[in-house]
């Protein structure tokens, strides 16, 4: 491993800037070292470098954590993993002593360590991580489908809450990557219809190629006659993945229906009558982050149970980050990956 790499640097509030720092280095007995193959922008990233910026990191950290690589060296400690095996890896390191660590919570870790926001991350050449958030993963996938197991991951996590059925209908708000992650589960579920609600021509087209079976423009169509016309009831379950549209989803489900709040929007505020929950008996339910759900979202890309090729639409050379970053924030791309080694400029 070199002893200087190159790395896309938060430095300050919508300044990123790409440089040459030092490597990382062990520094813990179970740390692990890895050469980055590719990383996948985040809406997180987005987020981090808006003006005033809607999601904070710290200073000087190199951002990304959606990201697949090849370890070559390990800390004296290691006992799962070694030089040459590939990985992919939970962002989120957690302490496993705290309170909620203790309650099986490690996503609500009251020390968590969130990789590319409080530690460096996967814009870089090569990147730290600790044994406990490193998974194995199969050296047969491409580098660009075995990074999103940590967005579906979190959609894994997701999943478990509502427990969809074959049958059960679907309104998934937003189009973008975790959304249509979602509508390629829940259409391996049986759900159906499944219908997406989302803005961005692209990302209706895309919603279609990955199994909507219908997709509304909120701009243009109004989202509950929609619902309504094709379910004649309202839908069983709604997952809001933009983090601002709670009202309309606990509006277009049936009595009775579950709504699934994923997106996150901080400053978002939504006035709801407490009444439209109590007297339609829906569920309103919470997902943060990965809980347990690493093994199966990459068994679920080692199987080919969904394929996720369809949302690749860019790829990016590393001293290009903050332009891929830009093409996710305008919602022209979906998908968006940075390779450190090289790629596509």
């Amino acid at each position: 491993m070199k002893s200087r790499m190159q790395a896309a640097v938060f430095e300050s509030v919508g300044k990123l800037v790409v440089k040459e720092v030092d490597s990382p280095k062990i520094r813990n007995g179970d740390d692990v070292i890895c050469e980055v193959e590719v990383c996948s922008v985040c809406g997180t990233d987005v987020h981090i470098m808006e003006v005033p910026p809607g999601y904070i990191a710290t200073p000087g950290t190199i951002l990304g954590h959606e990201l697949v690589g090849r370890i070559i060296s390990v800390g004296q400690d290691v006992k799962t993993l070694k030089p040459g095996q590939r990985v992919v890896v939970n962002p989120n390191n957690y302490c496993g002593v705290c309170r909620y660590c203790r309650l099986n919570l490690p996503n609500e870790c009251e020390n968590i360590i969130p990789m590319g926001i409080g530690a460096d991350g996967g814009f870089a050449e090569y990147v730290r991580m600790s044994e406990r958030v490193a998974h194995r993963v199969s050296d047969r996938l491409k580098s660009e489908i075995a990074a999103f197991a940590e967005p579906l991951a979190c959609a894994v996590n997701g999943m478990n809450k509502i427990r969809a059925n074959p049958g059960d209908s679907v309104v998934i708000i937003g189009g973008g990557p975790i959304a249509l992650m979602f509508v390629k589960l829940m259409k391996a579920s049986g759900a159906s219809p499944i219908i997406v609600s989302e803005p961005v021509e692209l990302r209706r087209r895309i919603a279609q190629t990955c199994g909507a079976d219908y997709v509304v423009n909120p701009l243009v169509e109004d989202l509950k006659t929609v619902v309504q016309e094709v379910t004649g009831i309202g839908a069983d379950i709604a997952i809001e993945v933009v983090g601002s549209q709670m009202a309309a989803a606990l509006d277009v489900i049936r009595k009775g229906g579950k709504v699934l709040l994923f997106g996150i929007n901080m400053k978002a505020q939504t006035a709801i009558s407490p009444s439209a929950i109590t007297v339609k008996e829906a569920q309103i339910l919470g997902t943060w982050l990965a809980n347990a759900s690493f093994p199966r979202a990459v068994e679920i890309l080692e199987k080919g149970i969904i394929d996720l090729e369809p949302l690749i639409t860019h790829r990016f050379a590393l001293a290009k980050t903050a332009e891929a970053i830009e093409v996710l924030r305008k919602g022209e791309g979906v998908k968006v990956f940075i390779d450190p080694q090289g790629g596509k400029a």
